[in-house]
């Protein structure tokens, strides 16, 4: 009995180094390989690779509006441009991940429409909007507005940058 585990624990060790070799020629292409025992031809290779998701980081989301309509002379309060922030908006995301941002419009004393929206920050993508474009505001209104999106496919940490065109 004493005999057969000896046997037992040097063949365990054995297959261990074999492993290990075996483990340092896939980490280590590099290095020298022992020789052939054999002159049979190598006819497959296996390529084990892992990758890591981009990581995609937005911090702040910035709208641009930008009027496209006539000019009102008489009221300031229509055919303006602002800049906005939705505040609280970031996100951290794998890469071409999809996603979206509601936002609620809000007409003010003009009826407006919301004719078109771009992207600005590279990579990222606008997808569709819920409802459609046009989207019409009549005066003192409020809607929900869903941009759906996709990220990037490679690294980004920044803000997130749109233009939304109306008249």
């Amino acid at each position: 009995m004493e005999g057969s585990s000896i046997i037992s624990v040097i063949i365990i060790i054995i297959i261990a180094i074999i492993v290990l070799v075996s483990f340092s020629l896939i980490l280590h292409p590099g290095a020298k390989k022992p020789a052939a025992v054999s002159n049979s031809t190598l006819t497959n290779t296996t390529v084990i690779t892992t990758s890591v998701p981009a990581v995609v980081t937005f911090y702040d989301v910035n709208l641009q509006w930008v009027y496209s309509g006539p000019s009102e002379i008489n009221n300031t309060q229509c055919g303006y441009t602002t800049y906005s922030y939705i505040d609280g908006s970031s996100a951290t995301l794998n890469g071409s991940q999809l996603f979206y941002l509601m936002y609620q419009p809000s007409s003010g004393y003009c009826p407006m429409s919301i004719t078109g929206i771009t992207i600005n920050t590279p990579g990222f993508a606008l997808l569709s909007t819920t409802p459609s474009l046009p989207m019409n505001l009549p005066s003192n209104s409020q809607e929900q507005l869903q941009l759906n999106l996709k990220a990037p496919p490679s690294n980004f940490y920044g803000p997130l940058t749109i233009t939304i065109h109306y008249n």
